[in-house]
């Protein structure tokens, strides 16, 4: 067999877990992140697109030259332009002003055509305004096809399948917690799915940004700053009254407390992750592992790589100017 993938697309998965033995000094049980971020399109957004777009070519028999429309505050979008370039489809993606700049570059460079919204909907996100330029978008292209992460079974089964059992596989069977973020609910109730069914005994804890309606359990709507988690409605892919039949925990955090920990994780561990991430992580460490012992494993999903948000969630003066503080920012070698 080659030693090489025929493109990209084989490409997607298989990523690392890897110990965070300096973050994690002073717990007890063994603290561990799956860093999706190594996936080619650097999120674990491509394992949904991917999924998303192969459903598509079953239903709607895709020809080379189809157009295929979403909306996305940005990994999404990369997994979903690199995969319409093998493929050779037109990608149209609705985007908002919590687009990364360098997400944005990287979406044009692929050849994408971004339609931007910049009013805020009631909840104080995009999400919603963006729902409401899609019908202008789809009545101009009635022959491109809408792919709806947020109600999505294909996303959900992808991750089950992919993710999920890959997990198992890697943790040879044996895992006490699974943490990961609350967003379109694609990877979090695809993971949580297998885990039910092949690790019944694997506590699973779900996180999100304090002010997000993503979950069944949530309250009223604050404006939101990390990219990967958080929405402004509740995803159809989070299975309604069945949701705590496969989510034991959830925890809400500010972004401030996200921010601190992917930098101090940075720091530590020398793996740079998005506030997400860290948003996973602090809760594994703080909430979770007082409740294990030492021969306890933990897991937090890392969705995507800190890079992409140098110019905001790791931008001092865009965080002062949203109201964030996050004192590990401030250069070790500054008074």
């Amino acid at each position: 067999m080659a030693g090489f993938n025929s493109s990209v697309l084989e490409a997607i998965g298989n990523t690392p877990i890897v110990e965070l033995n300096r973050y994690g000094a002073g717990v007890e049980p063994l603290l561990l992140a799956k860093l999706e971020f190594t996936n080619p399109g650097g999120s674990m957004k491509d394992r949904a697109a991917l999924g998303m777009i192969e459903w598509a070519e079953r239903e709607h028999d895709l020809q080379p030259g189809a157009e295929i429309i979403i909306s996305t505050s940005g990994n999404l979008g990369i997994g979903m332009a690199m995969i319409c370039v093998v493929k050779g489809y037109h990608l149209i993606c609705l985007v908002d002003p919590k687009l990364n700049p360098s997400t944005e570059r990287s979406l044009e460079l692929m050849g994408a055509e971004l339609v931007k919204v910049d009013e805020v909907d009631h909840t104080g996100g995009y999400h919603l305004t963006r729902l409401k330029r899609l019908e202008t978008v789809q009545a101009e292209r009635p022959n491109a096809i809408y792919l709806d992460q947020y109600d999505s079974p294909a996303a959900v089964e992808a991750h089950r399948t992919s993710t999920g059992r890959e997990i198992l596989e890697q943790m040879d069977g044996r895992l006490d917690a699974m943490i990961m973020v609350a967003g379109t609910g694609g990877s979090s109730m695809g993971v949580a799915r297998w885990l039910r069914e092949h690790s019944p005994d694997t506590r699973i804890w779900l996180v999100d940004e304090v002010g997000s309606l993503a979950l069944p359990c949530s309250k009223a709507p604050e404006p939101r700053f990390l990219n990967g988690m958080g929405t402004s409605l509740e995803p159809a892919n989070y299975a309604g009254e069945s949701f705590y039949d496969f989510i034991d925990e959830v925890v809400y955090i500010e972004a401030g407390t996200a921010i601190n920990t992917a930098t101090e994780i940075a720091r530590t561990e020398g793996i740079l992750m998005g506030g997400s991430g860290g948003a996973a992580c602090h809760v594994m460490r703080e909430m979770v592992a007082p409740r294990f012992d030492s021969n306890a494993r933990l897991l937090a999903l890392i969705p995507d790589h800190g890079s992409r948000y140098t110019q905001t969630q790791f931008d001092v003066e865009w965080l002062e100017s949203m109201g964030i503080n996050v004192p590990t920012l401030t250069s070790p070698t500054q008074s």
